[in-house]
């Protein structure tokens, strides 16, 4: 991926905008996850419920931690598992309500142009699947274009990964709650393994 690509939808996040772009599952919509009104966008561009939390990806464990009450469990998984998203308890309010209210879903994608805009623009980003709500995940710009076609003058960005593997949906695991959220490519037991037999 072309780095320049990458430093342009950079500046599109800094400055409020709303990209696509390939993760390490399908591709994603996204934007600055402290940015109220662009999150109130990618609702509005997915025609997605207010009460759904969206999930988020940052480039390190340290990034994580300025947002979330980090646990040696949690820290355990993310080195364990690339790609794991973990919902933890949130701190402070830099990243609105309108996100998730008392946790937040973070993972730290293995796909380095994800990862890299996360870093670079030294924020977390908003990484939900890009399309219409209730419609198949997409593994390729065509198919984004095709969900989201009543909505694409609202999208600043796109950035062509090509057909992307059609890997499943990231596991997500609750420590708030205690429980597997979702289960993707990582299974319940491998997560029990790593944490001694018990969330």
């Amino acid at each position: 991926m072309d780095i320049d690509d990458i430093k342009k939808a950079v500046e599109i996040i800094l400055h409020g905008g709303v990209i696509v772009y390939p993760t390490d599952t399908c591709y994603g919509i996204g934007c600055d996850a402290t940015n109220t009104m662009a999150i109130e966008k990618i609702f509005k561009i997915k025609g997605r419920e207010k009460d759904k939390p969206l999930p988020l990806i940052a480039s390190s464990i340290e990034m994580i931690e300025k947002y979330v009450f980090l646990e040696e469990r949690a820290i355990k998984l993310f080195k364990a598992f690339p790609g794991i998203s973990i919902a933890l308890r949130k701190k402070g309010n830099a990243i609105p309500d309108i996100v998730n209210k008392e946790k937040l879903a973070f993972r730290i994608p293995s796909n380095e142009v994800s990862r890299r805009l996360s870093e670079l623009s030294n924020r977390p980003i908003i990484s939900t699947s890009a399309n219409r709500s209730g419609d198949p995940s997409p593994y390729s710009i065509e198919e984004v274009k095709s969900s989201l076609k009543d909505s694409l003058k609202e999208i600043d960005l796109f950035i062509d990964g090509g057909l992307l593997d059609k890997n499943p949906p990231s596991t997500i695991v609750d420590l708030v709650d205690c429980k597997v959220g979702r289960i993707g490519n990582i299974k319940e037991k491998q997560i029990l393994d790593i944490l001694g037999g018990t969330l």
